[in-house]
């Protein structure tokens, strides 16, 4: 694996003498550590001006802050052992990682401050498949009935539930989702572009259910005049996601299920209860929001006795053999 031609001088970076005034100098060369660093602000700045999602950037410079507390001489390669083998991260973990430090890479290789694609180096781990798998019908009851639905939080929590579980919409969005964006009469949730991951419109139909618990919440925030649809309980603004992934562990560590559940999970659930309802996939990858195909059907997790009634179900081979 060939080394990263960094100029590591860290005595001038902590005199505060390393050079980064005119950063045209250094295009075409070796760069320091400091200026790896600080070219990432100026990567951030070009993808806002590409209209990136506030929570992609906010994940970018998240995820690079990983990568910043972890500097060695062979920095890509022993990046990877240490997070694959000290630290065991799970594999989705170290993938969204390198996802993000192999953007930088390409584009500093992209504005010519490096010589070499080093984002070439990096590969993502190879993760086993079938990692999430959609709740069971009794979990979920179990889910619905943790909350406690007298109290707002635990009503607004239930809500977000049972939405999720009717449109399989992203946390981030739903909690974003602001009063015009509920459509009650024709059923339906719009995600605006701002606030999709993919940046992308789309719009979600709702049931009944879902449709009278969000008239409810849509009437709280009303009276409270709060433009977003779910409220936090200590102000008259939208409750974080954080708090509701928080909110669902605890309702499942409530309930005794020991398995994982979040928000993501409910997703999970969703995608699969669509395709044993008959969805087609090219439909239920609209509507979760997937530009690839290939995104969708990881989502999809169908339990052997599924596949076992979709094959009676067909049944292909009676047809040749009737009659004989």
């Amino acid at each position: 694996m060939p080394k990263v031609k960094f100029k590591s001088d860290f005595s001038k970076i902590a005199d505060g003498l390393a050079p980064f005034d005119d950063m045209e100098h250094i295009k075409n060369d070796n760069i320091t550590i400091y200026q790896f660093f600080k070219l990432h602000n100026n990567f951030i700045d070009d993808k806002k001006l590409e209209g990136l999602a506030p929570r992609t950037i906010s994940d970018h410079i998240k995820l690079f802050g990983f990568f910043k507390k972890y500097i060695d001489s062979d920095i890509f390669k022993n990046y990877l052992y240490y997070m694959c083998i000290d630290k065991d991260y799970k594999p989705c973990t170290v993938n969204i990682r390198i996802s993000s430090l192999k953007c930088y890479l390409n584009w500093l290789f992209t504005k010519k401050y490096i010589q070499e694609n080093y984002g070439l180096i990096l590969r993502k781990v190879k993760r086993p498949e079938d990692t999430i798998r959609p709740l069971s019908d009794t979990n979920v009851k179990k889910m619905l009935n943790a909350p406690n639905r007298n109290s707002y939080a635990g009503f607004r929590d239930f809500t977000i539930m049972v939405v999720i579980l009717d449109c399989g919409i992203r946390i981030q969005e739903l909690c974003n989702t602001i009063i015009p964006d509920v459509d009650l009469r024709n059923k339906t949730l719009l995600v605006r572009g701002e606030v999709s991951k993919t940046r992308r419109v789309r719009v979600l139909p709702l049931s009944k259910q879902s449709v009278v618990l969000l008239k409810q919440l849509i009437e709280i925030a009303t009276e409270n005049k709060c433009t977003y649809v779910f409220m936090s309980t200590n102000s008259t603004d939208k409750i974080d996601h954080e708090v509701i992934i928080r909110s669902f562990e605890k309702y499942g560590k409530k309930m005794g299920i020991n398995v994982r559940c979040t928000p993501h999970v409910f997703r999970h659930t969703f995608a699969t209860n669509a395709v044993k309802s008959g969805m087609d996939v090219f439909t239920l990858q609209r509507i979760m929001g997937h530009n690839q195909i290939s995104t969708t059907r990881q989502y999809i997790q169908l339990e052997t006795n599924d596949l076992i009634k979709k094959h009676e179900k067909m049944d292909s081979v009676s047809r040749y053999l009737r009659g004989k």
